[in-house]
């Protein structure tokens, strides 16, 4: 499905999300059994759980021709863009952060990149580029 993405997160995210999810069932079960402080792991659990199940399932870029991307959040909400609209890139120690001129791209670095996209991200920023060779 995600195959002609070209950034999108890999399964793994999708598996940590389900047991996450699991867990989250777990820690129910244990509120009941054991102690009702064991709500707090499911919680915490469960959000995190559903949030790494919507970036795996929502969150990827797609390059439609040589001067424009498709951007997807973590939430479905898709928007077009320019890649001259691309002002500045700011590498995290978990991310790398495309500031456009209205919006941020947000790249995790667990994501998988496609070699056309790095290659545009190396044209565009060169030795600043974490796909930079």
């Amino acid at each position: 499905m995600q195959t002609k993405k070209d950034v999108y997160l890999p399964g793994w995210v999708l598996g940590l999300g389900i047991f996450l999810l699991l867990a989250a069932i777990g820690c129910v079960v244990l509120c009941f059994l054991v102690s009702p402080y064991a709500l707090i792991g499911t919680v915490i659990c469960l959000g995190l759980g559903l949030a790494a199940v919507l970036c795996w399932r929502n969150q990827w870029l797609e390059i439609v021709s040589d001067r424009e991307f498709i951007y997807s959040t973590m939430f479905g909400r898709q928007s077009r863009h320019s890649f001259s609209e691309i002002r500045e890139l700011k590498l995290n120690t978990d991310s790398m952060s495309l500031i456009l001129e209205d919006q941020k791209v947000h790249v995790e670095a667990c994501a998988v990149v496609s070699d056309r996209f790095g290659e545009i991200i190396n044209k565009q920023f060169g030795e600043k580029s974490p796909y930079y060779i």
